[in-house]
C-alpha cells in the first residue's frame, strides 16, 4: 500500500509540474483598447523597451516637444530599457483630474544575485496625459526618463554676503 501512496503523490507531482508550466507559457500580456490613455502608456513602455524612441518621443504633448528635442531626451537613455527585461509593469488605477488623466501603473522590478539571492521591489508609478490633437499625450516627461537628457545638477550659486555694520555702543547719560 505505501508503495502505491508514493507512486500516487509523484504523479500528483508531476501533474501539478505540467499544470503550472502551461499556465505560465499560456499567460499573455493585455492589450488596452485603442485611444485610451492605458493604451497611451503601454504604447510608450512597448516603444521604449524597443529602442523605438521616435514612436516614443510621439507619445509627448507638443508643450514637452517643444522643451526637448528626439536626440537630447533619448541620446543619453543610459540602459533604462534593460529595466524592463527584469520587470513586471501592471495597470492599477485610471484616474480623471479636470482635463488630465492619471494611469497608475505598479512596477515590480526582479533582481537575480545567485540561486539564494533573489529579491524584488515594487512601487507605482503614475502618468499624466491630456487630449491632444485627438490622441492622448503625456503631459509630463514619462518613466523611466523623467526629464529630457541626463540629469544636469548645476553649481551651487556663491552666496554674496553683505557686511553688517557692529552696533556701536551709545554712551551713558
Amino acid at each position: 500500500m505505501g508503495k502505491y501512496w508514493i507512486i500516487g503523490s509523484a504523479a500528483a507531482l508531476a501533474l501539478l509540474l505540467v499544470a503550472s508550466v502551461i499556465v505560465a507559457l499560456s499567460e499573455s500580456e493585455e492589450t488596452f483598447a485603442a485611444g485610451t490613455p492605458e493604451m497611451a502608456v503601454q504604447s510608450f513602455i512597448k516603444a521604449f523597451e524597443g529602442e523605438d524612441f521616435q514612436a516614443s518621443y510621439e507619445l509627448l504633448s507638443n508643450g514637452l516637444k517643444d522643451r526637448c528635442t528626439v536626440d537630447q531626451m533619448f541620446s543619453w537613455q543610459g540602459g533604462f530599457n534593460d529595466r524592463f527585461r527584469d520587470s513586471r509593469i501592471t495597470l492599477e488605477d485610471t484616474t480623471m483630474v479636470a482635463s488630465t488623466t492619471v494611469v497608475a501603473v505598479r512596477i515590480t522590478e526582479f533582481r537575480n544575485g545567485g540561486p539564494f539571492d533573489t529579491s524584488e521591489s515594487s512601487y507605482v508609478q503614475r502618468y499624466t496625459l491630456r487630449q491632444e490633437e485627438g490622441q492622448w499625450r503625456f503631459s509630463q516627461f514619462p518613466w523611466p526618463m523623467l526629464n529630457c537628457g541626463p540629469v544636469k545638477i548645476s553649481a551651487p550659486t556663491p552666496a554674496v554676503v553683505e557686511p553688517t555694520p557692529a552696533p556701536t555702543p551709545q554712551p551713558k547719560q
